[in-house]
């Protein structure tokens, strides 16, 4: 496959670090200029922008199963480490040490700190899950059902999960009665069943560490030297997973980045690594070694993905439905936007921020944080989380922010990660073109609004030719060619020169009047569910437009972004 061009690598890469497309100032500077090593410059300029953990954290959210909810949290709910995790990204935090200061679980476990992954109320085996959770991301390990019997399809035992749960809660454990298979099960079977019950209700799991053929490294005292309380097993359990001597460690989390740069992982599925042999076991190796001794640096390793030529070629691959055997990384797999990247490019488009409620249903903060948590104001698409209420009480909606979750949701997204997540659903459904054709929040970021970047574009604009330019630069990171050009000047041009009002007819809206705040404090009473409703009704009504432009010519000019807006190009990688 061949090279992609610039302006597609410029797109490519930029969306791969940061989340977000590259403004039209920076498309032009880019293809202006003429240095042999622009991309590589590029490269290091967005590894070292904050915006590498704006992207990074929602897989990673993923992956680690980061599920908190903002009334009661119940039903297996973790705490918002969130922002561990962010702040462990932007500040470049060696991988084995974010991994490590994780699984220790320490700060505050309903505010952002890493307590908050230990968390997973109403669940009869908390650490048995978590458990899971480190062995899928970090270790390639699947344990999801050995969480009731033996793997049928998997040599891992019920034991091998158990034992971990009780590394992570510092004493022996027991099996509960509610995480094993009944014997009635078993009963008056026409066959041998493939599940297989080793373990027996309430028998008591010590601290083991069964993975040592696995990942190279056994539970001795050689591993003392790594520790800072070797008799705490919580960090011993820690040091096991992320000691330079455990190589599956640092070649699943290479794997990882791979695959998410490239669109298939050397090993298929990414975090279940039994019977799946790498496709290039050498490369792997070496790419793993390379990253340990750049002292786990994730952004090293991207750096070694992205200025190779596998990255920047065309993306013609169909390596992730090869077997191992044929899967020979010729080309890139096609990749789609992720929801998050979505939502945050047609925000970045419009030039607006993220206008939607504060993600919480205790507004006025009078419930305790194990109650009742805050998630903050969403600037980022990460920021959001699961909306759903126990009882849908239509006074606890978030209209705005429920009307940015459907497009994220209609993209894969789920808020709601019960389990570990790798792989999100990327088959097209009909809500995507819908969501992006008719939703709210399509209206939102293609209105001219007052002072807004496209109003502003639409005023400044010398000409319907370089408006045309700015629309593609933004859009698509590139220039529009001849035949795309020639009919959205057609439809810019007749009333552009006189496109902008004489100051006297300039006439703002007037500000709707504020809104009485609804939170669990006052939810119940008869207004509550009225405010709501006009909340809606304010959301879903056109948004004010800038007053400065003639009306009907400014509906075109909305018309050409959101036309832009709803083409397939603006929702895949090039």
């Amino acid at each position: 496959a061949p090279i992609v061009g610039d302006a597609a690598f410029l797109r490519r890469v930029y969306f791969d670090t940061v989340g977000v497309p590259p403004t039209e100032r920076e498309v032009r500077a880019f293809l202006a200029d003429r240095a042999g090593d622009k991309r590589a410059t590029v490269i290091d300029r967005l590894l070292a922008d904050e915006r590498w953990a704006d992207h990074w954290v929602s897989y990673w959210q993923d992956v680690l199963a980061e599920n908190p909810s903002i009334l009661k949290p119940t039903l297996n709910n973790s705490g918002p480490f969130r922002w561990f995790l962010y702040e462990a990204l932007r500040d470049g935090k060696p991988m084995d040490r974010l991994a490590t200061e994780l699984m220790l679980l320490r700060g505050s476990d309903r505010e952002g700190g890493s307590a908050g992954f230990g968390l997973a109320t109403d669940n009869d085996a908390p650490f048995a899950s978590k458990g899971h959770i480190v062995a899928t991301a970090f270790l390639g390990i699947e344990l999801q059902c050995a969480r009731c019997h033996d793997s049928p399809y998997h040599s891992t035992k019920q034991r091998d999960l158990f034992s971990l749960a009780a590394l992570f809660e510092r004493k022996a454990v027991t099996v509960p009665k509610s995480s094993t298979v009944p014997e009635a099960f078993f009963e008056k079977k026409a066959r041998e069943s493939l599940i297989k019950v080793t373990l027996k209700p309430r028998e008591s799991i010590a601290p083991a560490w069964p993975f040592a053929s696995i990942t190279g490294v056994a539970d001795d005292p050689a591993l003392d030297a790594l520790m800072m309380n070797p008799q705490d097993s919580r960090e011993r359990f820690a040091a096991l997973v992320t000691a330079p001597a455990n190589t599956r460690f640092a070649q699943v989390i290479v794997n990882r980045v791979w695959k998410r740069l490239i669109g298939a992982g050397f090993v298929e599925p990414a975090h279940d690594w039994e019977g799946h042999a790498p496709s290039h076991p050498e490369l792997l190796a070496w790419l793993a070694r390379d990253f340990v001794a750049h002292g786990y640096d994730l952004r090293q390793l991207a750096r070694r993905i992205l200025t190779s030529e596998i990255y920047q070629r065309s993306p013609t691959g169909k390596n992730l439905a090869a077997g191992p055997e044929q899967r020979f990384f010729p080309a890139p797999e096609p990749r789609r936007l992720t929801g998050e990247q979505v939502v945050d490019t047609l925000f970045a488009v419009s030039g607006q921020p993220i206008n939607v409620e504060e993600i919480t249903l205790d507004a006025d903060g009078k419930r305790p944080a194990d109650s009742f948590i805050s998630l903050g104001q969403p600037r980022r698409a990460w920021m959001f989380a699961s909306l759903s209420n126990e009882r849908d009480r239509p006074s606890l909606n978030l209209p705005r922010a429920q009307m940015v979750s459907d497009v994220l949701e209609a993209f894969g997204w789920n808020g709601s990660r019960q389990n570990p997540r790798t792989d999100r659903e990327t088959d097209p459904n009909v809500l995507q073109p819908g969501v992006l054709a008719n939703s709210a929040v399509s209206v939102w970021v293609t209105r001219a609004a007052p002072r807004s970047e496209l109003a502003e574009l639409a005023v400044n604009a010398s000409s319907p030719e370089a408006l045309v330019e700015s629309v593609f630069l933004r859009c698509f990171s590139r220039l529009p060619t001849a035949a795309e050009r020639a009919p959205l000047v057609r439809t810019l041009a007749p009333g552009f020169a006189a496109r902008i009002l004489p100051p006297a007819e300039v006439k703002a809206a007037e500000p709707l009047p504020p809104l009485p705040a609804v939170a669990w404090s006052n939810h119940l009473v008869a207004e509550a569910n009225a405010v709501k409703v006009e909340m809606e009704r304010r959301a879903r009504a056109t948004p004010p437009a800038d007053p400065r432009l003639r009306a009907e010519w400014r509906e075109a000019f909305e018309d050409v972004v959101w036309s832009a807006v709803n083409t397939r190009e603006f929702v895949w990688l090039p």
